[in-house]
């Protein structure tokens, strides 16, 4: 059964965010939350996290404009060796929310699909969760494949006795050449 609380949740009701004022939100989360975030992220730790964010409404409509500062001090696993990898994140990022996404202020009719990475996100409920927003970000700026310094895959595959070097799938038919000349 999945639960669908997040792991950090900062709810803003964006009624009071009135057009060409920037609103200042800071999301801070606490010990718990990074615990829990650090398990949904598949990190090792999550040792702090922590936003600034600029919420604005764009002139007179019913978009938001979100602008953000996430900091975050992670530890992750090192794809080759499994040794630990600390690393500080440091991103700054931009995003819309949209109470209709189907017209604009003018009464225009805007046109998003599912796949357009430039819509808005919709406006749940009155609501946007600035946590979640933070959540997101803060996975889209992790390593991917983080990798301890000076660690290398050949490094490691010698260090076992393996090697990285694939075999020679024709050196079947060489061998196979070779006996042929011994026989004459």
């Amino acid at each position: 059964m999945q639960n669908d609380t997040p792991e950090l949740s900062r709810l803003l009701s964006i009624e009071g965010i009135v057009p060409d004022k920037t609103r200042e939100e800071i999301v801070t989360a606490t010990p718990a939350e990074c615990t829990a975030l650090a398990a949904r992220l598949d990190l090792r730790e999550l040792e702090s996290l922590s936003a600034t964010l600029a919420i604005r409404r764009v002139s007179g409509g019913s978009i938001l404009r979100v602008t953000g500062k996430l900091t975050a001090e992670v530890v992750q696993t090192c794809v080759v060796s499994l040794q630990p990898v600390p690393a500080t994140i440091d991103a700054r990022f931009e995003t819309f929310f949209s109470q209709d996404a189907e017209t604009d202020s003018q009464g225009k009719e805007l046109s998003f699909t599912a796949e357009d990475e430039d819509a808005p996100e919709m406006v749940v409920n009155g609501m946007i969760d600035l946590g979640e927003l933070v959540t997101q970000y803060l996975s889209l700026n992790l390593e991917p494949y983080p990798r301890a310094p000076g660690v290398s895959l050949a490094a490691q595959l010698a260090a076992i006795g393996l090697s990285q070097e694939k075999p020679n799938p024709f050196a079947v038919l060489e061998s196979l050449k070779d006996d042929k000349k011994d026989k004459k």
